[in-house]
């Protein structure tokens, strides 16, 4: 087994509550700030077709409500940063308290990090670039492609990892200089499970003498980097579809469901292939 270690998720509170505030302010806040919104703009709208409108059946002559405003997208879009700001925190807190316990195997200084915190940052200040690109050009829709961006650049860089492979010029977590780059999802997974897995150096030593010695679960990881890069591209096509052919109001809410039901369901694909596959490997080893 690579995870021994018996590890209760309360022993770090602010990784045991990264989900919930992913899902707190990434859908349900960014949803209660944009509808109740719109549904009082649509009420207060509904109200003056009232007053205009003298027979039943009759057309409203004003024009409709708008759909969007700046500063409540502005709002709504900021809030979805909130968890993934805790959750970047949260492990660079334990990384940087605990070097010692849970950073990479050569680390040689606690503001080092780990690889997933590095590029987590770099995504998530990839996702501004439609916020601010649409604040400025005032295209709204660009607005609902910040999380489009985020996973969009993650996709890159598992597409980089898998394409053409290259020696590192600098170590890479565990892995030395010099050496072949690895798929993306083995850094992620690595770096996951050491960090708010809570498996500490122990796991990052086994993990990284298993890759190194078993041919199987190198293929594994090569094969699972690109089933996650397929699963960008799905969800960036997905998003696309609903975003310019749905009105605004419905893109809005459908968009958010789209990317968490996309993780949901790669996420649990991927647990029952990781399963599968270290029962295969179990038994190809006995």
């Amino acid at each position: 087994r690579l995870a021994v270690k018996e590890a209760h998720p309360w022993q770090h509170i602010g990784i045991a509550l990264g989900l919930p505030m992913i899902l707190l302010f990434d859908i349900v806040v960014p949803c209660i700030i944009y509808y109740s919104w719109y549904r009082a703009r649509r009420l207060s709208w509904q109200a003056a077709c009232d007053g205009t409108v003298s027979e039943p059946g009759q057309s409203c002559p004003l024009p409709p409500p708008p759909e969007f405003n700046s500063a409540i997208l502005g709002s709504a879009i900021a809030s979805f940063g909130i968890g993934e700001l805790w959750i970047l925190l949260a492990r660079v807190h334990r990384l940087f308290m605990q070097p010692d316990v849970c950073a990479p195997l050569l680390s040689t200084s606690r503001w080092q990090l780990d690889a997933t915190s590095w590029v987590y940052l770099m995504a998530m200040l990839i996702a501004l670039v439609p916020f601010l690109t649409g604040s400025t050009l005032v295209i709204p829709h660009l607005y609902l492609y910040g999380p489009s961006a985020l996973m969009g650049f993650l996709g890159i860089m598992m597409v980089i990892s898998v394409v053409r492979p290259f020696n590192i010029p600098i170590n890479i977590n565990s892995q030395p200089k010099g050496t072949p780059l690895r798929p993306f999802i083995y850094y992620a997974a690595e770096d996951f499970m050491a960090v708010d897995g809570l498996q500490d150096r122990e796991f990052r030593t086994r993990f990284n003498d298993r890759y190194e010695t078993n041919h199987m679960f190198r293929r594994f990881f090569l094969n699972l980097t690109l089933w996650w890069t397929l699963g960008v591209c799905v969800y960036i096509g997905s998003v696309s579809a609903v975003i310019w052919t749905l009105e605004f109001h419905y893109a809005f809410g459908l968009s958010l469901g789209i990317l968490f039901s996309y993780i949901s369901c790669w996420a649990a694909a991927t647990v029952v292939w990781v399963n599968v596959e270290m029962k295969r490997e179990h038994e190809a080893y006995e």
